[in-house]
């Protein structure tokens, strides 16, 4: 059935010259129901053919029968990829809305593309897409209005980079729809939590403190949970290279604390509570082991050590998850009256 198809496509294309513009209309719709009905059972040469003809016929049609083809074909998952980019740089954001919001076949490089080039209807169907990277919505944060910097920030598919976010949270200072939108994200920096109930501006670039640093590591280890689940794993892998920011932030995600209480139990004197938050999140030695291990600054006696390792062990992760949640409350209550 399909090889027939891909004939009948080909020939059509063939006998297209000498049809009049309504007809074309007309085929082109026909030719769209019977690609969605038969999608699922076609392969790569056969999508081929059709996008061939399609192609042709929808560049010749108007902008009404261009709007009507992108709202037919752009959920389809394997839609003729050369009609979909087609319609997605028209430069009617009516046409290209629909392929932009939902065509999975368009590349990153497309959408960066008419991300820098198209206009705001445009960069709002971008962000609408169900998946963003980092580099796409760096361009749609540096030249989309306040209404498309909301709809950006409330995508739980958009991912954001250090200087993304950094745009969002000056933005969000003096637009409270926008901060909303960005304290409903499970990636958002706690920074940007602190600089909300702050009457003033914080620029976490041009800070030289250690809070650029942690500002960096928590966009970061959220565009990691987004990728896929942090594990104990992972975590090794950054401590391994040096990553200790990234690795404290990451297992106060896991805790369910703010970063800066990971930060502090690490540089604590006693290695208790690095050892709670650890235990709570049902990590083993190892990782507490290399935690204590890249504190540089300090090498662990051997008899601490032992007795780190004998606590640990005797440490049941109830107690651990109990402590950890208590004093998460504490700091919750501390911060209010600050």
């Amino acid at each position: 059935m399909a090889t027939a198809l891909g004939s009948l496509v080909q020939q059509l294309d063939l006998t297209m010259g000498d049809v009049p513009t309504q007809r074309r209309s007309s085929i082109l719709r026909n030719l769209t129901a019977l690609f969605a009905d038969y999608a699922p059972r076609l392969g790569t040469d056969h999508v081929h053919a059709f996008d061939t003809v399609m192609l042709h016929l929808a560049r010749t049609m108007d902008e009404a029968d261009r709007i009507d083809l992108s709202r037919r074909i752009a959920s389809i998952a394997n839609a003729p990829p050369g009609v979909i980019r087609d319609l997605a740089f028209d430069p009617a954001s009516a046409v290209a809305a629909p392929a932009l919001e939902r065509a999975a076949s368009l590349g990153d490089d497309d959408l960066a593309t008419i991300a820098r080039d198209c206009g705001q209807p445009h960069l709002m169907a971008l962000t609408r897409r169900n998946r963003l990277i980092e580099r796409v919505t760096d361009i749609i944060v540096e030249r989309g209005n306040a209404e498309v910097s909301r709809s950006v920030a409330r995508n739980p598919g958009a991912l954001f980079s250090l200087d993304g976010y950094t745009r969002l949270v000056g933005r969000s200072l003096s637009d409270p729809e926008l901060a909303a939108s960005l304290r409903g994200r499970d990636d958002m920096p706690s920074i940007l939590r602190r600089a909300d109930a702050s009457t003033k501006a914080v620029d976490p670039l041009s800070d030289p403190t250690p809070e650029r640093a942690v500002f960096a590591a928590e966009v970061f280890v959220g565009g990691q949970s987004r990728r896929g689940e942090i594990t104990e794993a992972i975590l090794v892998g950054w401590l391994d290279s040096g990553r200790e920011t990234e690795a404290l932030v990451g297992l106060a995600r896991l805790a369910g604390v703010p970063s800066h209480v990971a930060i502090e139990a690490y540089e604590a004197p006693s290695y208790e509570p690095l050892l709670y938050l650890v235990r709570s999140v049902r990590f083993g030695w190892k990782i507490l082991k290399l935690f204590m291990a890249s504190q540089s600054e300090r090498e662990t006696p051997p008899e601490v050590m032992r007795g780190m390792m004998e606590a640990f062990q005797a440490l049941p992760v109830t107690t651990a998850q109990r402590v950890v949640r208590m004093n998460a409350a504490r700091n919750r209550i501390d911060a209010h009256h600050d």
